[in-house]
């Protein structure tokens, strides 16, 4: 097998989405727009009652990275997937799915905790609150990934939500990958590692740090997208800050600076939109060099994912209708 030119370590998760009215989060004290981390039967009692209360929850394959590498195949890049689940069918068929995208997929299997699941519950002002079961996907022991397989790649693109309960890995990581890009992940999650992920920074900065407005205001403890992105510029050679509909701004250490517009967009679906630019960004980017044109296709594949229901629901034959 080939090597890829891509390769992403991330969760394995299953997206449950359903969209709710907000009395259903006021209920159970869910924050409007939070991660919240709950057990196995937590999330099983709260599926049975969507269903009961005659909701429509589609079932999706999810995690970050997972869906950075399927939209990267999708267009056309060679991607890997490394990631853990349970000994079930969630688990088995959620990398049938990557593979059948295109994408090579190296499976940790967890002979004791189940496949995780995240429930997306999409409130009328079309906010995601998140409520998940990590389950298998909860940590990625160091000890699994041999060095051989990171420095497989030409890039090594790596999730936040590792840091969590898999920061030796992360570091592992960060160590031996030829080139690495990293996407900071739910800001929560920021908050609680600022410190030990800005140090890891200063010791091995990415090529690439992906984050969005709230993620970076979390990270440099900044408030104007200017002031955040040259912050950025401290712990990585390029900073790509997404602001939602008002588009994205990068930066690079050599002084290159663009800031691309958001296409106007019907939103139905936002869970995946950051996936989806980071997935564009760099299948342009690694091509061509060019922050303007990898600006151009990330708006591009955002604007896509965004237009139907589900994470990675994009498909490159959207990007002829918004040329």
């Amino acid at each position: 097998m080939a090597p890829a030119k891509i390769l992403g370590f991330g969760q394995v998760l299953w997206d449950y989405t359903v969209e709710t009215d907000f009395s259903f989060l006021e209920k159970r004290g869910f924050t409007l727009g939070g991660h919240h981390l709950v057990d196995k039967t937590t999330l099983q009692k709260l599926l049975r009652t969507l269903e009961e209360e005659g909701h429509t929850v589609m079932k999706n394959p999810g995690g970050s990275t997972a869906n950075v590498m399927s939209n990267l195949a999708k267009l056309g890049t060679k991607s890997a997937f490394c990631g853990k689940h349970g000994k079930d069918q969630d688990g088995f068929e959620y990398m049938k799915i990557l593979q059948r995208e295109g994408v090579i997929t190296y499976e940790l299997l967890d002979e004791k905790e189940a496949t995780g699941r995240l429930l997306c519950i999409i409130t009328p002002d079309k906010e995601r609150t998140f409520v998940v079961h990590w389950g298998a996907a909860e940590q990625m022991p160091a000890t699994r990934i041999e060095k051989s397989l990171i420095q497989s790649a030409e890039l090594c693109h790596v999730e936040g939500y590792l840091i969590i309960n898999s920061a030796e890995v992360l570091k592992k990581i960060f160590e031996n990958a030829y080139c690495l890009t990293y996407d900071l992940a739910a800001h929560t999650v920021v908050n609680r590692t600022r410190p030990v992920l800005q140090e890891l920074m200063k010791q091995h900065p990415p090529f690439i740090l992906f984050a969005n407005l709230f993620e970076g205001k979390t990270f440099t403890q900044k408030n104007s997208p200017k002031e955040i992105s040259d912050e950025m510029l401290k712990f990585a050679e390029i900073a790509v800050l997404t602001l939602g509909p008002k588009g994205v701004i990068i930066k690079t250490r050599e002084g290159e600076e663009h800031f691309e517009k958001a296409l106007p967009t019907p939103v139905v679906d936002t869970t995946g939109a950051g996936d989806a630019f980071s997935a564009g960004f760099l299948h342009e980017f690694l091509k061509t060099m060019d922050i303007k044109k990898a600006a151009r296709l990330g708006v591009k594949t955002a604007s896509a994912t965004i237009r139907r229901m589900g994470a990675r629901s994009f498909h490159p034959q959207q990007l002829k209708e918004l040329c």
